[in-house]
């Protein structure tokens, strides 16, 4: 396998884009549709299911691809807009052209892992997994008092399956492109004997394993709270343009320039059982693939609306307008444009494709709340010397999610659809990464300061009735000086997800298929 390492390295970091899986880089996969579909290893079937996997890889997009793909779409897209200019129509009417493409990506559990020994040659080193990443090796279900999820009998029934050993994610231009390739890799993969669904309702159905999400029409790029998402993410170091140094004036700001060991698993990348400095004790063969974080967040768009609404109201000297408190609990407007900017203080950008992506401003937590949800889950300062979080400079993700269901009908008072977001981030290490930032850093009222308040979007209290949502309390600013309190319900909830780890091409196409 070639190796294929661009643009050059700036601090000398090598990645293999032909052996990593393409879903992890901060761009991903190009998509406006998207399905996760779940599925079992038949256990007395194990060693067909592993020669299956010998001819995978060719289905599997490779980081090389899907960066090309990225190119093509960047290309295609400026030349409808440079078409559109000559016509005298504005950029922002530009219809993105859709390119028939396609993408996907194979994860494990834990329990799948397990499985695969059985049908292969050789030990895949899974005792030494358990010590270096106890919490992908438990699963999510076991982590429910840290981040104070909801009890699993609460989650939907696809979810509360045992049987979860794998997961395919494919994004495309269309539906039609991802049934198709989820089909063509069901047939390698041997469907019905290999791998069977890992949940089949009753009656069953070909869509009982599979949750599918799509972009928002005429909203592309938002979540359904109605923000930009997915703006400030990780720049990784051998593939991406970094970042240039921060002004050194600008409050200690860091930039998002990322060491790819934080992102993917490495030889050094930290684990709970390091055996040196150089050497995180994992089996050599999970080198290039990465720990994936996967949750069904439903979003109560109702509720936000009634609550920003009511605390707009009652300070209607303070706040602008509900958009205005919106903005605090988030830290950005709608736009992306970031509430701590003076430009941006009291009002969204007129120029929102430049504002949003504007990351490189302090926190001094007057005017954008300590917090904020931007601020919960991506500290952007240098770590004080007296912040008591040794994990805080390894707490970076890569999030690659996509919004499901309908949009949120204020005028519909029949509509009982849900809405929400298919949540899904990787990371060299759960603990360092997606466990701290919600367990220690969304769920903490005395994160980075003493009784700053839960993260009023993603923060959770535990459950005193089960499948009932406790209340948030969280802490806004006025731009005064003042602080006020407000409890609001928990405006997110978890309905299911599991841990998964993305083997590179060459695990798939070697030891994880060596018969």
């Amino acid at each position: 396998m070639d190796t294929v390492n661009e643009p050059p390295s700036q601090t000398g970091h090598q990645l293999n884009l032909n052996d990593i899986q393409g879903d992890i880089w901060s761009k991903g996969f190009p998509k406006f549709y998207e399905t996760y579909y779940f599925f079992s290893i038949e256990p007395s079937n194990a060693k067909i299911f592993a020669q299956c996997l010998k001819d995978l890889p060719p289905l599997i997009s490779t980081l090389k691809k899907v960066k090309e793909d990225q190119d093509r779409i960047a290309k295609a897209n400026a030349e409808a807009i440079e078409a559109a200019k000559i016509k005298g129509i504005p950029e922002k009417d530009v219809i993105p052209p859709k390119i028939p493409i396609s993408n996907a990506l194979i994860a494990f559990t834990s329990k799948g892992l397990k499985i695969i020994p059985a049908g292969v040659q050789g030990d895949l080193g899974l005792s030494k997994v358990r010590n270096t990443d106890p919490a992908f090796s438990n699963g999510m279900v076991k982590d429910k008092d840290i981040l104070r999820d909801p009890v699993s009998d609460t989650w939907d029934n696809l979810f509360q399956s045992l049987k979860i050993h794998g997961m395919l994610k494919i994004g495309g231009n269309s539906k039609d492109k991802v049934d198709d390739h989820l089909r063509e890799i069901q047939k390698t993969l041997k469907h019905g004997t290999a791998i069977v669904d890992a949940f089949r309702g009753s009656p069953s159905t070909p869509t009982d394993s599979r949750v599918d999400g799509w972009t928002r029409p005429n909203h592309r790029g938002k979540e359904h709270f109605g923000f930009q998402d997915c703006i400030s993410r990780p720049r990784m170091d051998g593939i991406d343009e970094l970042e240039p140094d921060p002004d050194p004036k600008a409050h200690a700001v860091v930039n998002m320039n990322t060491d790819p060991k934080l992102l993917i698993v490495r030889k050094n990348t930290h684990s709970e059982n390091m055996t040196s400095d150089q050497d995180g004790g994992r089996p050599e063969w999970m080198y290039n693939g990465s720990f994936l974080v996967f949750r069904k967040l439903e979003q109560n768009v109702k509720a936000f609306r009634e609550l920003t609404t009511k605390e707009w109201k009652k300070n209607e000297d303070l706040y602008e307008s509900p958009a205005y408190v919106a903005a605090k609990l988030m830290g950005r407007w709608e736009s992306g444009a970031p509430l701590a900017m003076p430009d941006f203080h009291t009002k969204d950008s007129r120029d929102p494709d430049t504002a949003k992506w504007i990351n490189n401003f302090g926190y001094q937590g007057e005017v954008c709340p300590v917090a904020a949800h931007i601020r919960k889950t991506n500290i952007r300062e240098k770590i004080p010397p007296n912040f008591q979080d040794p994990r805080a400079e390894r707490t970076r993700i890569i999030r690659n999610g996509i919004p499901y269901g309908s949009d949120y009908n204020e005028k519909d008072q029949t509509d009982k659809s849900t809405r929400g977001l298919l949540f899904a981030c990787y990371q060299g290490n759960i603990e360092d990464g997606f466990q701290n930032m919600q367990a220690n850093w969304s769920n903490s009222r005395d994160f980075r300061t003493l009784d700053a308040g839960l993260d009023p979007i993603i923060g959770q209290v535990s459950q005193k009735t089960k499948g009932v949502n406790g209340e948030v309390e969280t802490i806004i600013t006025d731009n005064k000086n003042g602080r006020h309190i407000v409890e609001l319900p928990q405006l997110v909830t978890l309905k299911g997800g599991e841990y998964f780890f993305v083997p590179s091409i060459s695990a798939l196409s070697g030891v994880l298929s060596k018969t």
